[in-house]
């Protein structure tokens, strides 16, 4: 009995010790599907929200930037070599990392560049949580705190802009920590030797990445598996790398307009505007009239409201890391760069935006925990709701405006591409286009498209391998209501331009192209005409006088019911101030709509005209709503002064009746 006892008293705790293996695996299971499913949760909402990006092409800065360092055939050259003038710092790794992109044509591959940021941001957001846990994240926060990284509102610059390296160096020093999260747990050199290799790649790469060497003496003091001194000296390695390089990156020559310009006070201002994001949003641009000094309390208030929530939640640890982490990415933006640089640059918080998603997160976090306090989930319910809405507006509108931005100067690549041996005027070109009114009380959300330094030819030969020749002028009168009335601000490509001053310039081009802001948002881009010295005589179809003669005019029509309307117009004598054309539609003897108004799209002025050459004045009418039938086109010439028309008269000396000449016919099925 004793024995049988005996027995049953060791085969019971087996039993037990059998079934919480078998729980704790199945948990492991679960904990393993969860990971997993979160994992596709978030690169399903990075490649939503940054596909878009795959067709945005070159923008912003020089295209010829990608072949700098070419000449440079060694990766020897590369880092010993000063750096081509593109490049404002000692960057070696992104001498090479933007010579993929070029091919032996010298053509760019911006989908490729444009693919690889976006996986960059996606691997950051993947690793982030086993980043996150290994510093003592607890499961909610880190997934949250990822959630919130993958979708900051300030990142779709830095990621949706091929050129840009912040995803790149983050990308790296990353990797270089989970490597020394590996090293820390396995006590293997080759993971100490990854993270090493990982961590210099960030460094030759920007030097945004030396302040984050505090991140792998915070692994060596927080790792509680040793013991000993000795054992957690091994961040000594990575800080002789910063410190090399610091002294390399010294050595080299800056630029002064962009460098030794910092600790601005508004930059700190917009820096501090960025961590409490969705609460500077809702105070909006109204809020830009307040001083600064109120603007700068009220953030740090809120800042610092967000650590003790995070460390409430979480642990002291967790909120110190947090706030580590931000001023580690923003330090060096703060001290190193100029006011004017920083406030157009929402990219430059993305080193710093898994700190700041840090805090959000753990706020965030409150709403799944069973142990808080209901009115505690509910504010983390609401700390939930405020990131994702405010994120995922400004991600609407920062998407918004990069695709009729891109299209727009896809548009002009196209046109310039056609045409290798052409030369054309852009006029009213966008430069750079800022959200109005600003959504954030300092700085700016804006879009630099096509800076005015850089010729468009650039952008379709590093895309399309030709081009022809361009120039851009802007004529701040024309088209000044329709962008009154855009909901962008716009600074547009050239010096303001007389209209004499256009003429000179249309006089040099194959062809004038004038932009359109249209609502909603939209840009057009439509060939207005060009001027061009008078060819041999011809017949003309209708004389005003002595002064003018229509010696040519043709009409087509789209399959979208777009008419277009070619008329050649030869001036023979100046005309006067306040001289314009009328264009009138007719069918069977009813007037029916009309297009008057300057010529090239109201460039032009007739008193601008040049004796002696022939106006190619091309204009566009909506006939969608026009009903079918024949259509007859007559034009003529007045003064909007004294409303009086210029006498016509056709090929036969007969005067047009209400001095309206015909021009041309059409016919609407």
């Amino acid at each position: 009995m004793s024995r049988a006892l005996h027995r049953e008293r060791l085969v019971i705790p087996r039993q037990r010790a059998a079934e919480r293996s078998v729980n704790m695996n199945s948990q492991n299971v679960f904990k393993r599907w969860e990971s997993w499913w979160w994992g596709c949760l978030l690169a399903v909402v990075v490649l939503a929200l940054y596909a878009p990006a795959l067709r945005f092409g070159l923008i912003w800065d020089d295209p010829r930037f990608y072949a700098s360092g070419m000449t440079q055939s060694s990766l020897w050259q590369v880092l010993t070599s000063p750096q081509p003038p593109t490049f404002q710092f000692y960057r070696p790794v992104a001498v090479l990392y933007n010579r993929l992109f070029v091919s032996p044509e010298g053509m760019v591959n911006a989908p490729l560049a444009h693919a690889l940021q976006i996986g960059m941001h996606l691997v950051a957001t993947l690793i982030s949580v086993p980043i996150l846990r290994a510093f003592k994240f607890n499961p909610a926060h880190a997934r949250l705190t990822a959630l919130c990284f993958a979708i900051f509102p300030f990142s779709f610059q830095a990621v949706a802009w091929q050129q840009n390296q912040q995803p790149l160096v983050l990308f790296w020093v990353l990797l270089s920590v989970l490597a020394a999260v590996g090293f820390r747990q396995r006590r293997s050199l080759v993971w100490l030797g990854l993270s090493l290799v990982a961590y210099a790649l960030a460094l030759l790469v920007q030097e945004g990445a030396v302040l984050f060497v505090v991140v792998f003496f915070w692994l060596a003091v927080t790792d509680r598996q040793v013991f000993r001194l000795q054992e957690r000296v091994w961040p000594l390695l990575h800080l002789g790398l910063a410190l090399t390089y610091v002294w390399i990156w010294l050595s080299m020559p800056h630029q002064s307009s962009v460098t030794g310009q910092g600790f601005q006070i508004k930059s700190a201002g917009y820096l501090l505007q960025g961590v409490v994001f969705p609460v500077a949003r809702l105070m909006g641009g109204t809020a830009s009239n307040w001083p600064l000094g109120v603007l700068m309390g009220l953030f740090v208030a809120l800042g610092l409201l967000l650590v003790p929530g995070v460390w409430k939640w979480e642990s002291a640890q967790v909120a110190v890391l947090c706030a580590t982490w931000i001023a580690v990415g923003l330090l060096p933006v703060w001290g190193g760069l100029a006011s004017w640089y920083v406030l157009s640059g929402p990219r430059l918080f993305y080193a710093a935006s898994l700190g700041i998603a840090g805090l959000w997160g753990g706020w965030a976090a409150w709403a799944f925990s069973s142990r808080q306090p209901r009115w505690r989930r509910w504010v983390g319910g609401l700390a939930l709701v405020l990131v994702l809405t405010v994120s995922l507006q400004q991600w609407w509108q920062f998407c918004k405006l990069y695709r009729e931005g891109t299209q727009h100067l896809a548009r002009a690549v196209q046109l310039l591409e056609a045409a290798p041996d052409g030369r054309l005027l852009f006029v009213n070109f966008p430069d750079h286009i800022e959200v109005y009114p600003r959504p954030y009380p300092i700085g700016t959300v804006d879009l630099i498209l096509a800076p005015v330094v850089q010729n468009l030819s650039d952008y379709a030969r590093a895309e399309a391998g030709r081009s022809g020749e361009d120039r851009s002028l802007s004529a701040f009168l024309a088209g000044a209501d329709e962008r009154g009335a855009w909901p962008y601000y716009v600074d547009m490509r050239g010096e303001d331009t007389s209209p004499e001053g256009l003429v000179q310039a249309a006089l040099w081009a194959d062809a004038v192209y004038l932009t359109h802001y249209l609502p909603g948002g939209r840009l057009d881009l439509q060939q207005v005409g060009d001027v061009r010295p008078a060819q041999s005589p011809v017949t003309p179809i209708a004389a005003w006088e002595d002064s003018v003669q229509l010696v040519g005019a043709e009409v087509s029509v789209s399959a979208s019911r777009v008419l277009t309307l070619r008329l050649v117009w030869r001036c023979l004598k100046p005309l006067r101030e306040h001289d314009t054309i009328f264009v009138h539609f007719w069918q069977d003897g009813a007037f029916r709509a009309s297009a008057d108004g300057d010529s090239l799209g109201t460039l032009v002025p007739l008193y601008a005209w040049q004796v002696g050459t022939d106006i190619v004045d091309v204009r566009y009418v909506d006939v969608s709503d026009f009903e079918p039938g024949r259509y007859q086109v007559r034009v003529g010439i007045y003064n909007r002064v004294d409303r009086t028309r210029y006498p016509v008269r056709g090929i036969d000396g007969a005067r047009f009746p209400e001095d309206e000449a015909s021009a041309q016919t059409f016919v609407l099925p």
